[in-house]
């Protein structure tokens, strides 16, 4: 086969055939999350709906989404999917109806909608999460970038139209995304043959739980920092006017399209590295701005934490495909647990709020608040990214884990990369153990070879792969294997 250049890749990364239209489903999914939560369609005095309605789904979606990491293979016939399909379509559709309801019931009534619509619209997208996810993971790994890329620029679109639409108009169109991305997700279902059965080969008990949690770290303290932001927003801590909310929401959609297609541009490989480079920055930016006086400042601060938001949402979808495509391992595992810690962070965000509420009240400052929460999101990124070396993209536990073919057909990938790129006997050597995700250091000491001359080793090894990272040598590995 012939192999494309960095260039070719990267410019057939922003490329989109139509015949992978159905592949940008999951942004009505994206678009309706924001248009439920962040305008005033569903509330009385157009405010965001940061209140019951928000923290009802955040309590569903986790249990949602844990639900399926200790199921049983519930994708395994297309009878369950046929089954999950019109659960998460009902979910969602019947869970907006009663957020529509409770607009034109008395108080009492309005609350316990609220919270019944919640619970019922957020198990609906746990189980949208699932489907998308298995989905995604069933593409290459350009087109699940370029997917998330474009999924992002139509759920930007949509928000848009809710905004312009009047009220009655904007509910339905509202209602109408889930059956727009069951739509798209049975086409592409049926066009990539997606649904067919599975094999039953893969074992829960190859699955690194402890691995994987400590990858989670830094995605519930980020999405609990973001959380923690949009609560005080809510209440009037962070005084920002109404009538700028959603312009600072739709600006940082924007924003957070720009990035993610720069991304897909220019980027050959998502890891956790990669995620937080641009996630990181944009959150403590955001908090940085809140120590200028005046509404801009924070008019942009609320528009860097929304792209935060955004991309943190898009990427760890993708990264939690790449890592389910790259290891094997089942997609509904990963996404259920991956996915459970992006909205337990969210939940952690609402219910710290009343203690950041307290903190506030005693020194008469909230930039207290978020200065503690910046410097606990950066330990926790910090004690999540120090794995990658390790890791990298596997969840296999190597001690406990007996040797299979599945080890064997890893060897005999890097052979084949190491003749095919006329590797000597040691960068081949190196090659086996960078495939497999081991740091420089821990190399260095099985082989018993000196920092400087891995150093050279490896950069020999990636000049003639024309790579400039691990994660990029263990995909190209891992293509082979396939």
């Amino acid at each position: 086969m012939k192999k494309l250049n960095h260039n070719q890749r990267n410019t057939s990364a922003v490329l989109l055939p139509t015949r992978h239209i159905s592949d940008l489903g999951w942004g009505f999914i994206v678009a309706w999350g924001i248009s439920i939560i962040f305008t005033g369609t569903f509330t009385h005095d157009d405010a965001s709906n940061l209140g019951v309605f928000w923290f009802t789904s955040m309590l569903g979606a986790p249990v949602g989404l844990l639900a399926f990491f200790f199921l049983k293979d519930p994708l395994s016939n297309r009878k369950m999917r046929d089954m999950l399909h019109l659960l998460a379509l009902a979910g969602m559709v019947v869970g907006t109806a009663m957020l529509a309801l409770s607009l034109y019931s008395d108080e009492a009534l309005s609350v316990a909608l609220q919270i019944i619509g919640g619970i019922v619209s957020s198990l609906g997208t746990a189980v949208y999460t699932i489907l998308w996810g298995t989905y995604y993971t069933s593409l290459d790994m350009q087109r699940i970038e370029r997917s998330a890329a474009y999924s992002l620029i139509l759920a930007f679109a949509c928000y848009a139209c809710v905004l312009v639409l009047p009220e009655p108009f904007a509910i339905v169109l509202i209602a109408c995304f889930p059956f727009f991305s069951t739509l798209f997700l049975r086409g592409g279902e049926g066009s990539s043959g997606q649904g067919a059965e599975t094999d039953g080969t893969r074992s829960p008990s190859h699955f690194n739980v402890r691995s994987f949690v400590r990858i989670g770290l830094g995605v519930v303290g980020a999405t609990a920092t973001i959380s923690l932001f949009w609560s005080m927003v809510n209440n009037g801590t962070v005084p920002l006017p109404h009538t700028l909310f959603e312009a600072s929401v739709l600006s940082g959609t924007a924003v957070a399209v720009l990035l993610m297609v720069y991304m897909t541009r220019f980027s050959r490989s998502l890891n956790l590295g990669t995620l937080y480079r641009w996630v990181l920055p944009l959150v403590a930016a955001a908090f940085a701005l809140l120590f200028m006086p005046g509404t801009i400042s924070v008019l942009v601060a609320c528009l860097l934490a929304f792209a935060a938001q955004a991309l943190l949402n898009l990427l760890t979808f993708v990264y939690f495909a790449e890592l389910a495509k790259r290891t094997n391992a089942p997609p509904y595992r990963v996404f259920g647990l991956g996915r459970f810690f992006l909205e337990v962070g969210f939940l952690i965000g609402i219910v710290v709020t009343p203690a950041a509420m307290l903190f506030v009240d005693a020194t008469g400052s909230y930039h207290g608040v978020f200065a503690i929460a910046l410097a606990i999101l950066i330990v926790l990124v910090m004690s999540s990214v120090a794995i990658q070396d390790r890791l990298a993209f596997t969840l296999e536990d190597r001690e406990n884990t007996p040797s299979t073919s599945g080890t064997d057909a890893l060897e005999a990938a890097c052979d084949t990369v190491g003749m095919r790129y006329r590797m000597t006997n040691r960068e081949r050597e190196i090659l086996a153990y960078l495939a497999q995700g081991y740091s420089l250091p821990y190399i260095r000491n099985e082989l018993y070879i000196a920092q400087s001359t891995i150093d050279t080793h490896v950069r020999h090894i990636y000049k003639k792969m024309g790579i400039h990272s691990k994660e990029e040598l263990i995909t190209e590995v891992r293509d082979t294997m396939e």
